[in-house]
């Protein structure tokens, strides 16, 4: 509706001279839906723009919920691309930031999609972040463990943004378990 102009024909319909109440707050309406879908659609195109180029930073909208909460089913498109991105990014990527975004959208990803832990289990994301959670940089171990703790807990065990001392203690007890036990 967007590419087919519809925000300029409601705009030029407000614009003439209407005596129904109703139709005038009807176009209001619709202009104000319209105006939320473009907020969404450009966000999310901003943000997948961000991880097909695979430069991940801290921009805004990785640690705003309102961001994820609006557009965590944009991530279904095209057999869940941008989830698969992220991943790759995870496994081929040097750059400790690249990496600690990943593993934080990873996150956001399991906390608020209703299906979050299964699809990133189906993945198989559980062992490259894994991986992650021995990195030099302290900001990709942060964020690799925030991200398995969601994984293997589940959301209401893992509100929280920032790592406390029972994620450390989480973080050292999958780090000393067995592949084994762990897979």
């Amino acid at each position: 509706m967007v590419d087919l102009g519809l925000p300029q024909i409601v705009q030029s319909l407000k614009a003439q001279a209407w005596s129904d109440e109703d139709l005038l707050e009807a176009l209001n309406h619709l202009e104000d839906g319209l105006k939320d879908n473009i907020k969404k659609l450009s966000s999310f195109d901003k943000y997948k723009q961000e991880v097909l180029l695979g430069h991940l930073d801290w921009s805004p909208m990785h640690k705003d919920p309102l961001f994820w909460r609006d557009n965590v089913s944009c991530f279904e498109e095209n057999d869940f691309q941008v989830l698969r991105i992220l991943i790759t990014i995870m496994e081929t990527s040097s750059d400790p930031r690249a990496l600690a975004v990943a593993c934080f959208d990873l996150s956001q990803f399991i906390q608020h999609h209703p299906a979050g832990r299964v699809i990133v289990n189906d993945l198989k994301a559980k062992e490259r972040v894994m991986k992650l959670m021995n990195h030099d940089s302290a900001e990709v171990t942060k964020n690799a463990l925030l991200c398995i703790q969601r994984l293997f807990l589940g959301v209401l065990y893992s509100r929280s943004s920032s790592v406390g001392m029972a994620d450390i203690s989480i973080g050292y007890f999958i780090a000393n378990m067995s592949k084994e036990e762990l897979f």
